[in-house]
């Protein structure tokens, strides 16, 4: 990697090989490759729990130029991805830093494109929507049958058979460095899976007067649609208009769930923690639109676009059976499992 032409960003990534560990090996890896090309630095932090497979990850990235390990037995027991994050950046030098997971399509471009503006002051930070993609998206986009700008524009032209859902906003986070010191890092205290990237987005928003407080910020709803979401999806959610008025997308590579014993009570626990630590912000009154609908085509009208260009997200029909790719898969679905 040149100097001379290295961006000024760091990604930090958190890998713990639990679950679907030859996956994850290979994903890292492509990520790795992608960063070098792109020149940036990727920084895995990554539990070691003692397997062949810990071993065969050092490894491979040992062998992948500008990418770094940060590999300990940090913790035994369920995933703690804030933890992993943390240490990740502590070798952070970087002005800059985009927080990804394994799972995201190393879309570098995009990562530069935010980075620029955020050096530019046009916003202090960026949380870009990611798109998941199912078996068949995910296989379109990594064997080079379709690049990301085509993937978009089926996505935009109501395709159903590549996506799941859209999730905006998401943890792909394009911030300084200096903000994620000014925050004291992720919360260690959520452990397995879910809630500690709302808690760091929440005080991300927070630390740069970007979250107000309302009634029903600490409503917890999901919506196929992200103009249809509410509490503090919605509230945090406005901070992706940007990207899905110039149709920025992430993509979430497929992978299938693994069985996690204790995932829904991991979540259940970690939710109860989310709301403790954000129950301040449960204030005032409940005033127009609980959607960001409203807010969404105002913006289009303030700019002069055209707001029918943006169909697919005011699509929010439940469970679109046709958005599952095999047999299989729709089997399982009509039966709820």
């Amino acid at each position: 990697m040149s100097d001379a032409t290295k961006h000024n960003i760091t990604a930090i990534v958190p890998l713990d090989l639990m679950h679907r560990p030859l996956d994850i090996i290979s994903k890292a890896r492509q990520m790795a490759m992608a960063a070098n090309r792109s020149n940036v630095k990727v920084i895995f932090a990554h539990n070691d729990r003692g397997l062949w497979v810990d071993k065969l990850f050092r490894l491979v990235i040992g062998r992948c130029e500008g990418a770094f390990a940060v590999s300990k037995p940090f913790y035994i027991g369920n995933v703690n991805a804030a933890l992993l994050r943390n240490e990740a950046f502590k070798h952070v030098e970087d002005d800059f830093l985009t927080l990804l997971d394994v799972d995201i399509w190393p879309d570098f471009a995009l990562i530069e494109k935010y980075r620029a503006k955020v050096d530019a002051q046009e916003r202090p930070f960026y949380m870009l929507p990611c798109l998941y993609l199912t078996k068949k998206g995910s296989n379109d986009l990594t064997r080079a049958k379709v690049d990301v700008q085509k993937l978009t524009q089926r996505f935009f032209g109501f395709s159903r058979k590549e996506f799941l859902h859209l999730a905006s906003p998401s943890s792909v986070i394009v911030m300084r460095s200096k903000d994620y010191s000014l925050l004291g890092g992720f919360n260690e205290a959520f452990s397995g899976h879910g809630y500690e990237d709302f808690d760091f987005m929440m005080r991300l928003a927070e630390l740069h007067g970007d979250l107000e407080k309302a009634p029903d910020m600490l409503i917890d709803k999901t919506a196929r649609s992200p103009l249809f979401a509410r509490g503090f999806r919605r509230y945090l959610g406005k901070s992706c208009f940007e990207p899905l008025l110039e149709k920025d997308l992430a993509f979430h590579i497929f992978h299938e769930r693994p069985d996690v014993e204790g995932y829904q009570e991991a979540r259940k626990k970690n939710y109860q923690l989310f709301a403790s630590l954000h129950k301040d912000k449960v204030l005032g009154t409940a005033a127009g639109d609980p959607t960001l609908i409203s807010g969404f085509t105002t913006l289009c009208s303030e700019r002069n676009i055209d707001v029918s260009d943006y169909g697919i997200l005011f699509d929010n029909k439940p469970g679109h059976i046709d958005r599952f790719d095999t047999f299989r898969r729709r089997l399982r679905f009509l039966f709820n499992e």
